[in-house]
């Protein structure tokens, strides 16, 4: 069952065992690192035969990630990410798939993507930002967050039913200790009203679209927000 999955040695870990006995500990290391991150439920994939697009992120197919797990760093794990589910799914043994426990899941890295969880407040209203994993789009003094999200949906086509998988992300704006949900220009200009004028004139001059490309002209502003900052 050995996968050569690394982790992150603690601070004031031992020193390397003698020649003879390292091939050994290096074993036993291993099978507990796997032993550890492979204590979670089975992952069954639910998907159809007739369908358009998939659950995961990016891609369907796992890749190498690492994972921030019950506080130690494992790297080169196999991965998915369901964003249907918003599940971590780990891969052993080249088939079987497993859910990590999500609580035990402090950040994860998939691709150029970082991702880390949140954990809502007992107080929160509906309105606040859910628990979950987010995607760091940036991590300045003022931060916005991606929450990766697919919608699985059924329609009747050629007299079958066919399930298709839509994205329906969604951003939030950290600023001091709240989130802010935004979508818009508008929503942006609220939660940074202290630089309303210049992010404004800011996003006419570089033709932002908030239609076509949310992302990145979410992206621009907020980025905008914080070097008018300096």
């Amino acid at each position: 069952m050995f996968h050569g999955w690394a982790q992150t040695a603690p601070s004031g870990s031992p020193s390397q065992p003698n020649q003879a006995s390292y091939p050994i500990s290096l074993y036993q290391q291993a099978t507990k690192t796997e032993s550890h991150l492979l204590n979670g439920p089975e992952y069954v994939d639910y998907r159809k035969v007739n369908r358009v697009g998939h659950q995961f992120f990016l891609q369907d197919q796992k890749a190498p990630g690492s994972v921030l797990y019950d506080g130690s760093w494992y790297h080169d794990v196999p991965m998915l990410h369901d964003l249907v589910l918003d599940e971590l799914v780990i891969v052993s043994n080249g088939f079987l798939l497993q859910k990590l426990i999500k609580e035990k899941v402090d950040a994860f890295m998939l691709g150029r993507h970082t991702f880390v969880r949140y954990t809502a407040p007992d107080s929160a209203s509906d309105h606040s930002m859910p628990t979950g994993f987010y995607d760091v789009l940036y991590a300045g003094n003022t931060q916005l967050l991606a929450k990766r999200i697919k919608l699985k949906t059924y329609a009747i086509e050629d007299m079958k039913e066919v399930e298709h998988y839509d994205v329906e992300d969604k951003f939030f704006v950290k600023k001091g200790d709240a989130y802010h949900q935004v979508s818009s220009g508008k929503s942006v200009y609220k939660v940074l009203e202290d630089q309303k004028k210049e992010l404004k004139k800011y996003a006419r001059a570089r033709k932002l679209n908030f239609r076509k490309t949310q992302e990145a002209a979410l992206l621009a502003l907020v980025l905008q927000y914080d070097a008018l900052q300096k």
